[in-house]
């Protein structure tokens, strides 16, 4: 590993105002320059223990250093700066991929966690770079000087058909009940698409991972304006969670905050 950045963190879940229980499940790991959500789909059976088991997969991998094959994954989808040569990018997908296949396995083995699947974002920060994965509609933002960028696409229903072009908004319109399906998600099959990106990064970035509890509701300008009025990274998350519940709480939502020394 390297030498530990200069991070702070901080991170918060709620299970919402309209969910009995919460299918979310984050880890904040400063230590490793690790963050990630998991959101256990609604409907499906066990997503908690998907979304658990996603984010322990991961963390296992990245705690044990252990012995992931060196070599650039089938099916892996790369945008931004990514090379398929840096291994910090391929040490994160095939984490995901490995828990893809944990949570897949088990729930063939279990007849009651058959078709438990689960969405993921995860951000590995290394010195001068970020290293993004996904699956689903978790997302990943970066606040930057005061900016808001989103560096994630969402796994739905919705988004490829807008990135169809001409007619989609039409079709989305009358598909409007289904278009946030999501159309990938760790353990639905034997094996997944991860999408990845690679970003340089600055002092003071902050990396804001959150579930669709988040930024569903919630105006992507008022988690800017949040960000940016609020340095203390506790506070920001547990206004981020009060906002998301203010607009509804429609479901579980979860937070993760992480800012780069030196800004």
């Amino acid at each position: 590993m390297y030498p530990q950045l200069a991070i702070e963190a901080a991170a918060q879940s709620d299970v919402g105002r309209r969910r009995s229980h919460n299918e979310d499940s984050f880890a904040a790991l400063p230590y490793l320059g690790l963050f990630m959500v998991a959101d256990g789909l609604g409907g499906n059976a066990a997503g908690e223990v998907a979304s658990r088991m996603a984010i322990e997969v991961v963390r296992n991998c990245f705690e044990e250093d252990g012995d992931l094959e060196k070599t650039w994954p089938r099916g892996t989808t790369t945008t931004g700066t990514s090379t398929p040569s840096d291994w910090d990018e391929v040490r994160l997908v095939l984490s995901v991929r490995r828990a893809n296949r944990a949570i897949y396995e088990a729930s063939q083995q279990q007849e009651a966690m058959r078709g438990m699947a689960t969405t993921f974002a995860g951000v590995l920060l290394a010195p001068g770079m970020a290293y993004i994965a996904h699956v689903g509609d978790s997302r990943v933002y970066r606040m930057r000087g005061g900016t808001l960028e989103r560096l994630t696409r969402d796994h739905t229903l919705l988004e490829e058909l807008l990135g169809d072009g001409d007619g989609a908004r039409e079709a989305v319109e009358a598909l409007s009940d289904r278009a946030s399906a999501v159309t990938c998600a760790l353990g639905a099959d034997e094996s997944v698409d991860i999408e990845s990106r690679v970003e340089a990064t600055a002092p003071g970035d902050v990396f804001l991972v959150c579930s669709d509890g988040l930024w569903g509701p919630v105006p992507e300008r008022r988690i800017a304006g949040i960000l940016e009025a609020h340095r203390d990274l506790s506070l920001a998350a547990e206004l981020l969670i009060h906002l998301a519940n203010e607009h509804g709480g429609p479901d579980n939502v979860t937070c993760v905050l992480a800012r780069l020394g030196g800004g």
